[in-house]
């Protein structure tokens, strides 16, 4: 019987073969191992969480930003009702991150989202987005009567106003990127306030006029106080405003005190929060003696009631003085 040789396949083929198969095994090893690495470096670090203060937004409130991120990122940004947010990091903790704002009192209520990015050391870019509810205000309507001077200036008044939108203007223009303020913000006067934030008020039954401010209740010559730490960018008597001080506290943050009767501080001087910055009084538009408070965050005005009940931190006092340094 004839035996039948044996099947050889060529040693060439085979080994071609072989190593296509060492190859794809080895491509698809990497591969997958890239994939699993990239992933890891992907989700490990992802922004915590996204939260503010007050729990309740309305037209008016001042807001209060607070990131927290699983490894401390070299910077955060932040953009919110087509405004910029200033983040600066925790004095206590490198992966917490604030920032200040606030949504404007003619702001339409609805649903507005914040977005945050935070850059880690290695240039990594995280993202996080989240919608932030305003709700409606109802704000109130009253009638006042003022000397007719303020309803109707004439020439040289209205020359007069004039130039004080101008100091107005390049007070709010007078940017310090980082927080001068520590901590609460507190009632610049003892007295009580008054519930007219965003009242839309009548002149002597002809002309509407809102009330972007708060109204406290003192009698004159009452120690009229600033209510955080900060730099005096305006301190003037004007038009409408009366004797006036502006105090900005960083991160395009703004207070206003008007109609007092006297100033005790200097245009560009510093001042902590509790220095006593002029006395109250009734100059400028008024119907009788009381302090004025405004606020005013980039280009926003906000209820002073709710920003002194917000609950801040307190800065590093160096870093503070570092802002200080390079915004003045």
């Amino acid at each position: 019987m004839t035996k039948r040789p044996p099947l050889v396949v060529p040693f060439s083929r085979l080994a071609w073969a072989l190593c296509g198969a060492l190859l794809l095994f080895s491509f698809t090893a990497v591969a997958q191992t890239a994939a699993s690495r990239t992933a890891r470096e992907i989700s490990a670090p992802e922004i915590k969480n996204l939260f503010w203060q007050p729990n309740q937004i309305q037209q008016g409130s001042p807001a209060f930003f607070t990131v927290e991120v699983n490894r401390a990122p070299a910077r955060v940004t932040g953009t919110w009702l087509d405004k910029t947010l200033t983040f600066f990091k925790s004095a206590q903790d490198p992966k917490i991150w604030y920032a200040l704002a606030g949504v404007d009192l003619a702001t339409q209520a609805g649903s507005y989202p914040v977005k945050v990015v935070a850059v880690l050391a290695d240039g990594k870019r995280l993202s996080m987005e989240k919608p932030v509810e305003v709700a409606a205000k109802d704000f109130k309507t009253g009638a006042i009567e003022v000397p007719e001077k303020y309803v109707e200036p004439n020439a040289a008044e209205q020359r007069e106003i004039a130039r004080d939108e101008l100091l107005k203007k390049r007070a709010y223009a007078h940017i310090i990127e980082k927080p001068l303020w520590s901590g609460d913000f507190i009632k610049p006067v003892d007295g009580p306030a008054t519930e007219n934030f965003g009242e839309t008020r009548v002149l002597n039954q002809e002309e509407q006029s809102t009330h972007r401010g708060t109204d406290f209740e003192v009698k004159e010559g009452t120690p009229v106080l600033a209510s955080n730490s900060g730099t005096v960018v305006l301190a003037k008597d004007m038009f409408y405003e009366g004797k006036c001080v502006i105090i900005d506290h960083g991160g395009r943050f703004y207070t206003t005190y008007m109609h007092l009767s006297k100033i005790e501080v200097r245009l560009g001087q510093h001042v902590k929060k509790g220095t006593q910055i002029g006395l109250s009084g009734a100059t400028g538009r008024v119907t009788g003696p009381h302090m004025h408070m405004g606020v005013r965050w980039n280009g926003a005005y906000l209820d002073p009631v709710q920003m002194l009940g917000l609950t801040l931190p307190k800065l590093d006092e160096g870093r503070t003085k570092a802002a200080r340094r390079g915004g003045d």
